[in-house]
């Protein structure tokens, strides 16, 4: 019984723990997209650079974070087993980043049938705000068609300091290419 009851209280401090820490955490939502006629596991070898012709936030953008950016792709795309090659590489990552604002429109509707008595009616509240994204195209470096897209957006809070917003930046990297498939076995077997 003593067991059981320590069992409980134990998964009850690790619910409790998991959700303060889900509600700290930056809520970015990931996607991606691929081009299915490609097997993305083919290739092998990689360089990183900024996107081409594409308007950079002048804070997100900045020269600071393009090479937390980049620094950030290159630890995670190495871990998943591939290897930088800037002369001849199989695909070229690409990143941005942009900020949009944006605009929470809230109805409080408060209809009861009581309302002619308390004068009842619907509140309408806007709430603004400013939406980050992370955006990373890989392209066929032969053809420099895009072959899969992944992106991250959400409200982004400043990190207090530097290690943090370098972790940071390698998560939220690592979140985007999460479902970009890891490099095969004979990744360097044809070098």
């Amino acid at each position: 019984m003593k067991t059981i009851v320590k069992l409980i209280k134990s998964a009850g401090v690790a619910v409790v723990a998991g959700v303060f820490m889900m509600a700290c955490s930056n809520a970015l939502q990931v996607s991606y997209d691929y081009d299915s006629s490609v097997n993305l596991k083919q290739f092998k070898t990689f360089k990183v650079e900024a996107e081409h012709n594409m308007e950079q936030d002048p804070l997100l953008g900045s020269e600071l974070n393009r090479r937390r950016l980049g620094d950030a792709v290159v630890e995670v795309m190495e871990a998943k087993g591939y290897k930088m090659d800037t002369k001849n590489p199989e695909i070229v990552v690409r990143f941005m980043t942009d900020v949009k604002d944006r605009q929470q429109v809230r109805s409080n509707n408060m209809y009861s049938p009581y309302m002619w008595w308390y004068g009842g009616g619907n509140n309408i509240s806007t709430y603004n705000y400013q939406e980050s994204r992370f955006i990373l195209n890989i392209y066929q470096k032969t053809t420099e068609r895009m072959v899969w897209q992944g992106w991250a957006s959400g409200k982004v809070k400043a990190p207090t300091k530097k290690e943090d917003q370098n972790t940071m930046i390698k998560n939220t990297m690592a979140d985007i290419l999460r479902s970009f498939p890891e490099a095969t076995a004979d990744t360097y077997s044809r070098k």
